[in-house]
């Protein structure tokens, strides 16, 4: 994924696939705050879980656009996504 791809979810709550180290794919569902570069290491995605480099990134989809969420639970195992927004 390019920063700029990554800048038009700025804002939004997403659910974003990438890759650990070890080449495992995991999943998080969270809001995401900046897409900025980091000398040194590269294009970053900044949420509320984790700053996930941009060139592990596997694939993002729109959860909401709803910028007062205040609590998103993932259920991995299940596949159950659960949003309660205040």
């Amino acid at each position: 994924m390019l920063l700029t791809e990554a800048k038009a979810y700025i804002g939004q709550v997403c659910t974003i696939r990438y890759r650990d180290r070890s080449g495992s794919e995991l999943v998080a569902v969270s809001k995401v705050y900046d897409a900025t570069f980091v000398p040194l290491y590269g294009g970053y995605l900044v949420t509320d879980a984790d700053d996930i480099r941009l060139d592990r990134i596997c694939g993002v989809s729109l959860v909401s656009s709803d910028i007062d969420t205040e609590t998103i639970r993932t259920t991995i195992g299940s596949g159950v996504l659960e949003q309660a927004a205040a």
